[in-house]
């Protein structure tokens, strides 16, 4: 065998290393060949079949030994266009959703009604609670036997699973509840002695100062308000003294600032020095000792009166249980005796009538009738917590302000009256 020359060595293909230095080397530098087909065989069958978790295991492999040769004379007669083997062929993966499409309408999800089908169902009801004719069925062969004699059914409103059934307003619990004030206050409460037609003096007198007093105290209440706004619209009203005198501060306030402005400009910040600084350690420190033992020493005579905080402590507990039961037994009568104020508006209190001396009739017959029965029931609902009362609030805010129209049977009414006026002057 003859040598090989250098010559000839330059000539023979020497396979070149690629560098591996970094992962963009690797990246650029790998052979994915064999992975790209096996992807690209992966995603042909997808195509045509669909995925694999789509479809069972008995699916995928279909074993035909035999074969139907009716059924591939019938399939030649069928044959479809080759124009229509292409329309038909659409893959079965699912398109990828971009974020262009995030805004679009959600589609219709399986087993709801769309929006004509559910027009057309409403329609179909509708024309049937109306008694309205119906198209013609059709007639099925099956016979169906009834009694002739026997009473019709009544006729009952087609039921739909489309449409949504009204439903039951549930009735919250204090409907079930009764008040306690029903059961401890009479519903007719049996007016006084001197409220009769015949009183005696004694009894007379006394209805006259119930009434006095009742009168008197809303005298009271409305004097108190006037005072109290009197006092409010003074005290709001400033004097010309009072104006002077602000003014006079405003002024001192001002020259007392410059002052200190003055004063501040003028000063010098020095330091301190390590003696001043030592001192105002020391003084820390002796406080923070000082702290601390004041708090040991409360600590010792704490647990030094143990048996004296029990004590205590058992004392409070029993003040916290009477004043409990105290308070519970307070809303009971409460409860009894009726609240004076339910909802936003106040238990109304009826009038008290009475008849003065002279107005005092001698027999039933000239007896003149006083107050009113309706109001008086109204009353003793309220009192009895069995109505909510109406609000005080008697002249309410309007949203909108109410327009005033004017009717043309008003008009015509003026018009008529206007020609009889016309006529009789004429005659």
């Amino acid at each position: 065998m003859a040598p090989v020359t250098v010559k000839e060595k330059q000539d023979v293909p020497v396979k070149k290393q690629t560098s591996r230095k970094g992962k963009k080397a690797w990246r650029k530098n790998i052979d994915v060949e064999e992975m790209e087909t096996g992807l690209e065989a992966l995603r042909s069958e997808e195509r045509v079949r669909g995925t694999q978790a789509e479809l069972p295991d008995e699916a995928h492999f279909i074993l035909d030994d035999t074969g139907d040769a009716q059924v591939a004379k019938e399939v030649r007669k069928q044959r479809t266009l080759k124009v229509d083997e292409i329309l038909a062929e659409r893959s079965a993966v699912p398109a990828v959703k971009s974020g262009r499409f995030v805004h679009d309408k959600p589609t219709q999800k399986s087993g709801e009604l769309s929006k004509t089908q559910t027009r057309q169902v409403n329609k179909l009801f509708n024309r049937k609670a109306k008694g309205q004719p119906l198209k013609p069925k059709k007639k099925s062969h099956i016979k169906s036997t009834y009694d002739l004699w026997d009473a019709p059914s009544e006729a009952t409103q087609p039921t739909s699973d489309f449409i949504e059934k009204p439903t039951k307003v549930k009735a919250p619990a204090t409907m079930s509840m009764i008040p306690k004030v029903t059961q401890h206050v009479s519903a007719v409460v049996v007016p006084q002695a001197g409220a009769s037609y015949n009183p005696t003096e004694a009894d007379h007198h006394a209805l006259v100062q119930h009434a006095a007093d009742i009168e008197f105290k809303k005298i009271k209440e409305a004097m108190k308000v006037d005072s109290k706004l009197a006092r409010i619209s003074a005290s709001t009203l400033p004097d010309e003294h009072d104006l002077k005198d602000e003014n006079e501060v405003e002024d001192e306030e001002e020259d007392a600032e410059e002052e200190s402005d003055t004063e501040q400009d003028g000063k010098t910040g020095k330091r301190k020095t390590t003696a001043q600084r030592n001192r105002e350690k020391r003084r820390r420190t002796m406080l923070a000792d000082h702290a601390d033992k004041q708090t040991h020493r409360r600590i010792g005579q704490q647990i030094t009166h143990v048996a004296s905080t029990i004590e205590a402590l058992d004392e409070k507990d029993k003040i916290i249980e009477e004043s409990t039961l105290a308070r519970q037994a307070h809303k009971e009568l409460r409860e009894k005796q009726g609240l004076k104020t339910v909802g936003s508006g106040r238990v109304m209190q009826p009038n008290v009538e009475v008849q003065l001396e002279e107005e005092l009739s001698e027999s039933l017959r000239q007896l003149k009738p006083e107050g009113n029965m309706f109001m008086d029931r109204f009353a003793s609902l309220q009192q009895r917590n069995i109505i909510v009362p109406p609000s005080q609030n008697k002249n309410p805010k309007r949203r909108y302000a109410l327009k005033v129209y004017e009717r043309r049977s008003y008009k015509n009414f003026d018009l008529k009256e206007a020609q009889k006026q016309k006529r009789k002057q004429r005659n």
